[in-house]
This record gives structure tokens, C-alpha cells and sequence, in this order.
């Protein structure tokens, strides 16, 4: 007669629920943690001061992140946006970019990018030239055009076109409110639902000032991008005084300056300049040296048409001096590769600010380096053609090559 052994089933029982329980808990530990990093990127080319960002997604919370560029620490955060501006000099050397990522239970992750130098016989400092460019047919945006169906022509000469994006490119922006004594009561009310419309559509690494002017600077913001923060700041200020469009255009694209990425003025006025002590020429010749966008939202008075130059005199010029410097405005704005958004009503604010947002978002962005630059400071006059016929470009008219 055998005899049962009772023990062999409950210990294999036990073991197969012990290898179960193990092999949840390990599937639980290989959550997924992923590091990558947005910029720089790999084929790029990078001098001076630039933003190094990253991203981290992962299950479980994060304890630090940390980012070294060059064996070096340059930031440890703790939450996002894991970002930081660091100098990297202007040597013609590679770079190596690393961030490391910690959970609150002890896992890491890490990602790493090396930036090439510059490889030619004698070294050349070659900036990147980025072109922002729209493209519509028929009255819409055209979204599905690809790198191969763009050229672009540097002063004559055709170039390659060595990155190439649509709308993921983050933006700073200047938003430059008009707050003159005609724009009292509900006119302000209407600009100001208008900005927050733009500021509340913000991405993560959008960057934003706002500037509120008349015949004087009324209130500006440092550049954010804290979109509640940015919105909080249009309220409090009266409407007052006359408008200074020129000196505060110009401020604007001068604090672009220091900016990297899609650089942005967004203009609202109901009126012309009347008030400032710089000519529009000077402004003008600031725009063509900057890598800024103009959009201008201009409200018109009634009986105003968007083709014909209205006649007015003021304190410091006459009918065609005032002409003159409305003309050059709106010739800097095209040349920019913005444009000019003309209203009737007050009602239309908000649409129009949604709407520069949404052309945006989606631009696409062309770069490439010169094969002519010479750094004398000269003009360079830039074409960029489209393969397919119905589809219109908009973009900047060239860059001074310094």
C-alpha cells in the first residue's frame, strides 16, 4: 500500500504563488522611467548661451533630476520644467549634455546627447539661420508639406536645409498693449480678454513679457512663464495719455535680443503714433536686425479702411510725415514675416489673438547655414520656394550678416 504524500501539492502550491508574487513585484519595480533630451539635439551645432531641456516621465514620483553638461553639474530640480540656460562659450568644440533622473524609491534613468563641433579646414563661426514660414492655399494653412518641398535661396545661391520643424519649437513673446486715453472703457476690457487668450495658451517652454504702454511705459513684466502670473499683470492700468508705437516697438525687439527660440512681438493698437521720439526708420532697420516676429492687431476708427493711409497731424508732424511712418510700420511688419491683422469691431479681439497663436503653432521652421557669410555686416536677402504651385510663403525678407 503507498502512502500519500500530502506535502508535495501545498509546497508546490506555495512555490508557484511565491514565483507569482515575484514576478508582479518585479513588473511593479520595471515601471517604466524615461529621460530624453529635447535640446539641444544631437546634429546641432551649439555656442554661447543656450537652454538645455529635458523631459521625465515615469510612474513612480521623482526625487531629482539632475543636468550636467560636460561631466560638470550645472542644476539638480525637483520638479518641471527641467530646464536651465547655461554658457557654453563661443570655442568650436563638442559637448556632451547627460541628465539623470531618481525616483523617491531608489531607480534612476539617464539620457545623453553629444553636440558636434564644427568640422572645416580653418574654423568659421556659422550661425544657424531659422526661418519661421506660413503657408496657406486657398485662404487655410497648409500642413503637410515636407523638407524636400521647400528650397531656400541665400543671396542667389541655394542652400541645405538642415533642420526641419513645425510648430514644436517654443516661442517668446512680447505682448505690447496699446493703453492710450483712446483706448478707455470696454476697448481696454476687450484688449485685455484678448492677451489672456494668447497667455492662456501657453506651452511649457513658452516664454512670455507683457508690456502695457500709452505716451510712456505703464507696466512691463519680466519675461515668464507663469501664464497666470503674465494675465494678472493686465489688470490695474488706466487708460491714459497718447501713443508711443515706435520707442515701444523698438524696446520690445531689443529685449528679444537676449531670447533664443521662436521670437514673437505681438502689436495692439486702435491708432497710429503720435507721441514717440524715435522714427520709424530707426525702428525699421531694429526689426531687419532681429530675428522677431511683428504681428499687428489694429482696431480701426470707423469710416478707416485697411487699404488707404489715414490723414491726421500732430505735435511733431504733418499729413505726410505721419503717412511716411505708418507705411514704414506696416512694410516692417511684412518684412518681418508677421503680419497685420485688421479689425472693425472690439469683438473680433479675442479671435485675433487666438488666431496669431494658432499660425504659430503652426509655422514651419527651416535651418540652415550660410554659404556665403562673411560676418562684414551686409544685407542677405533670403527666398524660400514652395514645389507645390497653389501654396503662398510668408516669412522674413533676410538677416544682417554680422
Amino acid at each position: 500500500m503507498r502512502r500519500r504524500r500530502a506535502g508535495r501539492p501545498v509546497a508546490g502550491r506555495a512555490l508557484g504563488l511565491a514565483f507569482a508574487l515575484t514576478t508582479i513585484a518585479a513588473a511593479a519595480v520595471a515601471a517604466p522611467l524615461e529621460v530624453w533630451i529635447e535640446r539641444p539635439r544631437s546634429a546641432e551645432f551649439v555656442f554661447g548661451r543656450i537652454d538645455f531641456v529635458a523631459r521625465v516621465v515615469g510612474e513612480e514620483p521623482i526625487a531629482r533630476v539632475e543636468l550636467l553638461v560636460d561631466g560638470r553639474s550645472v542644476a539638480t530640480l525637483v520638479r518641471p520644467p527641467y530646464r536651465v540656460e547655461v554658457d557654453l562659450g563661443n570655442d568650436n568644440v563638442e559637448h556632451q549634455f547627460e541628465v539623470v533622473a531618481h525616483t523617491t524609491r531608489g531607480r534612476t534613468a539617464a539620457a545623453r546627447v553629444v553636440t558636434p563641433k564644427l568640422q572645416v579646414d580653418d574654423v568659421v563661426e556659422v550661425e544657424l539661420q531659422q526661418l519661421y514660414v506660413t503657408a496657406t492655399a486657398f485662404g487655410r494653412r497648409v500642413l503637410d508639406l515636407r523638407r524636400e518641398d521647400f528650397r531656400i535661396h541665400d543671396r542667389g545661391k541655394r542652400q541645405k536645409i538642415v533642420t526641419f520643424e513645425r510648430g514644436d519649437v517654443p516661442l517668446t513673446a512680447v505682448v505690447l498693449l496699446d493703453c492710450s486715453l483712446s483706448m478707455r472703457g470696454e476697448r481696454l476690457a476687450a484688449a485685455r480678454r484678448g492677451a489672456r487668450v494668447f497667455l492662456k495658451g501657453m506651452r511649457e517652454l513658452d516664454e512670455a513679457e507683457v508690456v502695457l504702454f500709452s505716451d510712456r511705459m505703464l507696466r512691463s513684466t519680466a519675461f515668464s512663464g507663469d501664464a497666470a502670473a503674465l494675465k494678472a499683470a493686465l489688470d490695474g492700468v488706466t487708460a491714459s495719455g497718447g501713443t508711443a508705437i515706435n520707442d515701444h516697438l523698438f524696446l520690445a525687439l531689443q529685449r528679444l535680443d537676449t531670447r533664443q527660440g521662436r521670437r514673437v512681438v505681438v502689436l495692439f493698437s486702435d491708432g497710429s503714433d503720435v507721441h514717440s521720439v524715435l522714427e520709424m526708420e530707426q525702428v525699421a532697420d531694429k526689426a531687419k536686425g532681429s530675428q522677431a516676429l511683428i504681428y499687428w492687431i489694429h482696431l480701426m476708427e470707423e469710416g478707416e479702411s485697411a487699404e488707404e493711409l489715414p490723414s491726421y497731424r500732430s505735435s511733431w508732424r504733418g499729413v505726410a510725415d505721419n503717412q511716411r511712418e505708418l507705411r514704414q510700420l506696416r512694410e516692417a511688419v511684412g518684412e518681418s514675416g508677421g503680419r497685420i491683422q485688421f479689425l472693425t469691431s472690439i469683438d473680433q479681439l479675442e479671435d485675433a489673438f487666438a488666431e496669431i497663436l494658432a499660425e504659430l503653432r503652426e509655422q514651419y521652421v527651416l535651418g540652415y547655414y550660410p554659404t556665403d557669410d562673411r560676418g562684414d555686416g551686409s544685407w542677405h536677402k533670403v527666398r524660400v520656394q514652395v514645389s507645390r504651385p497653389e501654396v503662398e510663403l510668408r516669412t522674413r525678407g533676410g538677416y544682417y550678416d554680422f
